[in-house]
């Protein structure tokens, strides 16, 4: 053996210096979008639709609850995605998804044939299916990395429509509401079987995960802020509003939302306006409407901007939680 010298030669750069090989610009080609293979765009379509029905039926009622206590405990199970997806690596995703559908319909369904007297037990019932951890952890297991983010956008978008359009209803026409939220909850089933896995191990995120994102300052910021313009965007009590006034102004704050995100500087941008909004809708009643619209659309988009690509779906798990329960609590507050 023989010491090796202080200095020993350098490799041969992988690139050396010199004159330039093009007399053209070298310019970086555009950011490409991940594009889903047609059986994958079925597939996220699908568990879309779940998620997205689920949360139609679960604001739809919370609309309808007129700041009974009970809306809490409509939070405290909206709450519980991160439970139902550890119980997906344990049991079948798609019988844990069918449990939790089938105990929302018997509970709407008692609800409706007890003509409201049974309404704590609906509310309580639909809630319980909060899948939006559940199809993403299964759409983490079924689709390779480069195309994961398209599939997660989906599920927000899904989730974000779906929310908007229960609350929406609910507000508008609360009787129509909790029939179409059953209907809604049928409709969703349909992606039930995508849940299935590949016959490979069903994986999920831990605990500490969702502790380790909420302490990033994207993630902590997103949640505060979706809290109290949710918080202050359904204090009641509400104001009285003509049907078709109160189904267009939730769907106009995401319609305006989405227009002006492109053009913010930052991820956080939206939520502020939407947070702002939200306060003057104390002086100016119908712009809590609007401004709860704006945060169904401030939601997907922010997670999509300032989350890590790995730390997405947890983002969006503590974001939407945060709008729920924000939301119910004001809603009774």
């Amino acid at each position: 053996m023989r010491a090796v010298s202080d200095r020993p030669d350098l490799p041969e750069p992988f690139a050396p210096a010199g004159g330039k090989l093009s007399r053209f610009r070298i310019v970086p080609p555009a950011p490409l979008r991940p594009k889903l293979f047609p059986d994958e765009a079925r597939f996220a379509l699908r568990i879309s639709l779940l998620a997205g029905c689920a949360e139609f039926a679960a604001w739809a009622w919370l609309a309808h609850a007129g700041g009974r206590g009970a809306a809490l405990g409509w939070a405290a199970l909206r709450l519980l995605k991160p439970l139902w997806s550890r119980v997906g690596t344990r049991v079948a995703r798609p019988a844990v998804a069918f449990a939790l559908l089938f105990l929302a319909l018997l509970g709407t369904s008692a609800s409706l044939v007890t003509v409201g007297q049974l309404f704590t037990l609906g509310l309580l019932a639909v809630a319980l299916p909060a899948i939006g951890d559940l199809c993403a952890s299964c759409a983490a297991d079924a689709i390779t990395v480069e195309r994961r983010s398209a599939v997660y956008s989906w599920l927000d978008m899904g989730q974000g429509l779906g929310g908007v359009l229960g609350l929406a209803l609910g507000v508008a026409l609360p009787r129509a509401a909790v029939v179409a939220s059953a209907a809604a909850l049928l409709a969703g089933s349909v992606g039930v079987p995508d849940l299935r896995d590949r016959g490979t191990p069903r994986s999920t995120w831990a605990p500490g995960a969702y502790v380790q994102v909420f302490r990033t300052p994207f993630a902590a910021q997103l949640c505060a802020l979706v809290f109290f313009a949710a918080f202050f965007a359904l204090q009641p009590p509400a104001p009285p509003y003509s049907s078709w006034m109160a189904s267009l102004l939730p769907l106009a704050g995401m319609a305006i939302a989405a227009r002006v995100d492109p053009l913010l500087p930052n991820a956080v941008f939206l939520p502020r306006i939407a947070l702002a909004v939200a306060a003057l809708g104390w002086v100016v009643p119908p712009l809590r409407l609007l401004a709860i619209g704006a945060l169904f659309a401030a939601v997907p988009a922010s997670v999509a901007r300032g989350a890590g690509e790995m730390e997405r779906p947890v983002a969006s798990s503590l974001a939407w939680s945060a709008l729920a329960a924000g939301a119910a609590v004001g809603a009774v507050l």
